[in-house]
């Protein structure tokens, strides 16, 4: 099976100083449309959803409280904000994109050609099946891992599983001409 490489410009934006994670997905709402988030906390792995006012919603369309999330990726298929906590909620944050755009106190530093492969990643549990949700999430449930609620609209089969989508970035690494991933953004959630 050959795999599609594409030639394309990849975008590195960061926050002129450490924000709050609101703050960060405030100042790039306008690129985020219809993103989903993977938010790191010491309690759990959770996904969530990015409505139109900025406001990261769970399953049950209950705001979720970004004072214990230390980590984030919050993902389109065009962009993806990563805003890691260094003190007291206030943290670094960073945009990746494959065009120029504009988000307040935001800064551009760099600008790449590179060449970008489509990778994925399963998620782990199976479909539930009594899960009924009418905002389009669905579950995956193991029992190693517990329930995990995902903002996937589309039913799918039991024996259908869910994948992670992402875009792998491959340049010239060092002086020889060695090509390596550079950098990796998520970009959607899919069934197969």
């Amino acid at each position: 099976m050959t795999q599609d490489i594409q030639a394309t410009t990849l975008h590195s934006y960061h926050a002129y100083e450490t924000l709050p994670l609101g703050d960060a997905i405030n100042s790039c709402k306008s690129v985020l449309q219809e993103a989903t988030a993977l938010l790191y906390s010491p309690q759990a792995c959770v996904l969530a959803r990015l409505d139109l006012g900025g406001t990261l919603r769970d399953a049950s369309a209950n705001k979720i409280s970004l004072d214990s999330v230390f980590e984030a990726r919050i993902f389109n298929e065009n962009c993806e904000l990563r805003w890691l906590n260094e003190l007291d909620a206030s943290g670094r944050a960073a945009l990746v994109v494959e065009s120029e755009i504009s988000a307040a106190g935001f800064t551009h530093i760099e600008a790449k050609s590179c060449e970008s492969l489509a990778q994925q990643y399963l998620l782990w549990g199976e479909r539930v099946e009594d899960f009924s949700n009418d905002k389009g999430w669905q579950r995956l449930a193991e029992a190693r891992i517990g329930k995990l609620d995902i903002p996937v609209a589309q039913s799918f089969l039991q024996e259908q599983r869910v994948y992670l989508k992402t875009l792998e970035y491959l340049a010239v690494a060092d002086k020889y001409g060695n090509f390596a991933v550079i950098e990796e953004r998520l970009v959607k959630l899919e069934v197969k």
